[in-house]
């Protein structure tokens, strides 16, 4: 017997993963409600919601004392408001007085050049004197006001659009390892008009990067100035939630649990899916269960479990899909006592370009953003691994920890051990829009039959803040549409 779940004559959408964007999907349906009613399930293979938005808290021992909790986001730990889906949707779920600014710490990151760490310049003063950059180097990025601009629609990768505008040892020293860093990726291959469509746009918009960036800050400032005009004041730059990112999936997921007409699954792996003979609907094949049956199926899972889940009923749309490039990333947060950290100098965060050869991708200090996360006398340091050197991801704990710690002494001459760790490994679960990545998504949706729609971080954006608006966009439309 079939399970449909149907309350008369609602329609019936399912959502095939309880990630930040299926569970956003979820929400903006239930918001549409009044006007539209729809039946809606979500189904979540894993034993918990919120994909790669996982806060972990753990304990640690330090001479036979029991230390903690170490609060640390396994994944992301902050969300840009410039794109404002996480600031909107943290209103919409009464969540504002959790919201905090974590702290900046810019101003010690240092990036990785011929083996030494080097402190990456804040400003225009640290950039002249910071050798970093050789002379010719800064005179060629000096040049970039005179560098005449492309207008057109299309796609270049970052490499081309960095060396073009600012030159090559601009890309290799400064803007590739921290762009490279930021979203685990080649500069070489990572399309602009997907991971910084907003570069393209200040070149396009302002003739340059200098010109472009001098008029969003006129532009930003206008904002603020009307908004304290009416009494009102802009949120800051990034946000997250006091005791970890998860805060946002727990309260979205405890709201759509109490919503009439929502039903929330986890361990309900989808195997198969396949139409409905003479009907315009879906049949969803679980792992273990019965299978449901749904007129419209919103596939918020990585691009390449939709093309698996995609072959038998769009197999055009799976072949755009599988084109897809995934990639290892893994984090470890390590504990220490904070006067067993003796640098040469303060460092808050450090990056480290693929050229390097390195076997960790970058650091960062989560105590010196999130100092109430973290007992008193203590500090937590995350660690990215994975994506410049593969095989670390099936080494064990142990070796793993061990492999780390070596290769932050040889940077850093860090000589400390750590308390504890946590680890979170994503093997092969991190898109890379390639250049012409949107216009594979493109092609891929083209090929869609009715009823049918995807949407996440593999598409047009891998911020959580893309995502959330991604996930609302996409139920919205499939809501209108079933409405006719």
């Amino acid at each position: 017997m079939e399970t449909t779940k149907q309350n008369g004559p609602q329609p019936r959408i399912v959502i095939i993963g309880g990630g930040i964007a299926g569970l956003s999907a979820a929400w903006q349906i239930r918001q549409m409600q009044g006007q539209h009613a729809v039946h809606c399930t979500v189904l979540e293979a894993d034993e918990r919601w919120g994909g790669k938005i996982i806060t972990e808290r753990f304990e640690v021992l330090d001479n036979g004392r029991t230390v903690g909790p170490f609060v640390v986001d396994a994944g992301p730990e902050s969300f840009i408001t410039r794109k404002p889906g996480a600031w909107d949707l943290a209103c919409e779920l009464g969540m504002r007085e959790q919201v905090i600014n974590p702290g900046s710490e810019t101003r010690n990151i240092y990036v990785v050049d011929e083996g030494r760490p080097v402190q990456l310049p804040m400003s225009p003063v640290a950039f002249v004197r910071s050798r970093l950059i050789s002379t010719r180097g800064k005179l060629r990025m000096f040049q970039e006001p005179f560098i005449p601009a492309r207008r057109d629609e299309v796609d270049e990768s970052l490499a081309d659009f960095v060396s073009r505008r600012l030159g090559r040892e601009a890309l290799d020293k400064f803007i590739g390892p921290v762009l490279g860093g930021i979203y685990n990726t080649d500069p070489e291959h990572q399309s602009i008009l997907t991971t910084s469509p907003v570069m393209r746009e200040m070149e396009r918009n302002g003739g340059s990067l200098v010109a472009g960036s001098v008029g969003r800050m006129r532009a930003k400032a206008k904002l603020r100035k009307a908004a304290e005009a009416k009494g009102e004041t802009l949120p800051p730059s990034f946000i997250t939630f006091r005791d970890g990112a998860d805060l946002l999936v727990n309260e979205l997921v405890r709201q759509l649990d109490e919503t009439p007409a929502f039903d929330l699954r986890l361990k309900s792996e989808v195997v198969a899916i396949e139409r409905v003979d003479g009907e315009e609907s879906y049949r969803i094949h679980l792992a273990g269960g019965e299978p449901l049956v749904a007129d419209a199926i919103i596939f918020a899972t990585p691009a390449n479990v939709a093309a698996r889940l995609l072959q038998a009923i769009a197999p055009e749309s799976a072949a755009a899909l599988a084109q897809i490039r995934h990639v290892h990333i893994g984090t470890i947060s390590l504990a220490f006592r904070e006067a067993d950290l003796t640098f040469a100098n303060p460092i808050s965060g450090l990056m480290i370009p693929r050229r390097e050869r390195r076997l960790i991708d970058a650091m960062t200090f989560t105590s010196a953003k999130f100092p109430d996360r973290v007992p008193a006398g203590y500090a937590l340091m995350r660690v990215f691994f994975g994506g410049g050197a593969p095989h670390t991801m099936d080494l064990d704990d142990e070796a793993l920890c061990h492999t780390v710690m070596a290769e932050l002494k040889s940077l850093l001459d860090l000589q400390a051990k750590p308390l504890g760790y946590a680890i979170q490994r994503w093997p092969a679960s991190y898109p890379q829009a390639d250049v012409g990545h949107l216009g594979r998504v493109d092609q891929m949706e083209r090929g869609l039959p009715a009823g049918l729609a995807v949407t996440g971080s593999s598409y047009r954006g891998l911020g959580v803040p893309d995502c959330i608006e991604q996930g609302r966009e996409t139920a919205a439309a499939l809501v209108q549409a079933l409405a006719g």
